[in-house]
């Protein structure tokens, strides 16, 4: 029974690995890391006026929007050197290029 269940399990969570969203980067040195979808929500990690480079990258998980209809960008915040940053940002959409 146990062997079983594990086969299900890796059938299950197997696609969900392939369908993580794409990775971003900013489109301006502007780009705010935000802890929440509001575009005051500045994440702790990023006041005090720090600024993002263009070879930080955000790998998405999903999407959102706030009351006023901003999109937000849900993922994981990557340094220039590759390195997991920041885990669960949201960052606003128009902010960022997410190309093909």
């Amino acid at each position: 029974m146990n062997k079983t269940a594990l086969i299900l399990c890796g059938l299950l969570l197997a696609p969900a690995a392939a369908m993580a969203g794409p990775t971003c980067s900013p489109s301006s040195e502007r780009a705010r890391i935000l802890s929440a979808a509001s575009p005051n929500a500045i994440h702790r990690n990023w006041q005090g006026g720090k600024h993002l480079g263009y070879g930080w990258s955000l790998q998405v998980e999903r999407s959102t929007h706030d009351a006023a209809g901003t999109e937000y960008y849900v993922g994981d915040l990557y340094d220039p050197d590759g390195q997991l940053a920041t885990r669960k940002v949201f960052a606003v959409e128009s902010e960022w290029d997410c190309g093909p």
